[in-house]
């Protein structure tokens, strides 16, 4: 089984650790700097669009509970819970390029 790789800097091969991967998830730039190098580093786009999907996962996971006429204080919990799961994973997402990629 692969092991769950973390962004590593494609110019010095810095492993970025979960937390530095998590803080910088709010910077809401694509262009991220490494803290060994402090080269600048982009978000690949296959891990934009990734994420961008990735979001979604709780809208998901919603829309059938409220189908089935689940009482709205599960859906809350349930999305809640899908929620914070999602941006414990995100930074595991994170694929870093030296240039930055256009989306189309």
């Amino acid at each position: 089984m692969e092991a769950v790789l973390m962004p590593t800097c494609q110019n010095c091969g810095y492993k970025w650790s979960w937390r530095e991967t998590f803080v910088k998830m709010f910077t809401l730039r694509n262009k991220l700097k490494c803290p060994s190098c402090e080269a600048f580093q982009y978000v690949s786009k296959k891990s934009r669009n990734q994420l961008g999907l990735f979001v979604f996962i709780p809208y998901l996971i919603w829309i059938p509970l409220v189908a089935f006429s689940v009482p709205f204080q599960y859906i809350l919990a349930v999305v809640l819970v899908s929620y914070v799961l999602v941006f414990i994973w995100m930074p595991f997402l994170y694929k870093l390029s030296n240039k930055d990629e256009p989306m189309w």
